[in-house]
């Protein structure tokens, strides 16, 4: 047993050499409290239409005839975590589909997404990059690359009610990934 635990360690450390997670503990998934997004939505950049989602989904491929899907999040904070730590997570289960280079480049949004629009405006809202990871199915995605320490890292969570808006993109022309937002997708974890 000691041994399966040193192997264990070794094997974590070695991970987290390669690239850093978009949590900062490999735990199991329930290691550390989360919320999920209070608001999921699919933008469709060629028509600048916004659709409640019943799965995430990023799309991007060269036939779609710059039709690609993006997923817009809004998050909403709860009271359990006032005085806590905050990070992102992003989880595929083994029902998720990735294909293509699975990386996703993550935004900020000026605002929230309504539950739907039929074109622009609002569209998407895109605001500041916050990073680039690449999606695993059965796991947690590892940050590429990030540009600030905003929920890169643990940061101080926002106070209870506060909302927050993001956006995730394809990175290249032919990208695809989704995922059941009840199980898996972007979270928000604190401790």
């Amino acid at each position: 047993m000691l041994f399966s635990a040193i192997i264990l360690a070794t094997l974590m450390g070695i991970g987290g050499a390669l690239a850093s997670p978009l949590r900062t503990n490999d735990g199991p998934p329930d290691y550390f409290d989360f919320f999920k997004p209070s608001n999921i939505g699919l933008y469709n950049t060629g028509t600048g239409s916004i659709a409640p989602a019943p799965a995430g989904v990023v799309s991007k491929f060269p036939g779609d005839g710059g039709q690609d899907t993006t997923t817009l999040l809004t998050f909403t904070y709860p009271p359990e975590v006032a005085g806590k730590k905050c990070f992102f997570a992003f989880y595929l289960d083994y029902s998720a589909s990735v294909s293509g280079s699975g990386k996703i480049d993550l935004f900020s949004s000026l605002g929230p997404a309504p539950d739907f629009a039929p074109g622009w405006p609002p569209g998407n809202q895109r605001d500041n990059h916050i990073g680039r990871f690449t999606a695993c199915v059965g796991g947690f995605a590892r940050w590429d690359e990030t540009y600030g320490s905003y929920l890169t890292e643990e940061t101080d969570c926002k106070e209870p009610g506060t909302v927050e808006a993001y956006e995730l993109v394809g990175v290249y022309d032919d990208d695809f990934v989704s995922w059941d937002p009840s199980v898996a997708g972007l979270e928000i974890h604190y401790n």
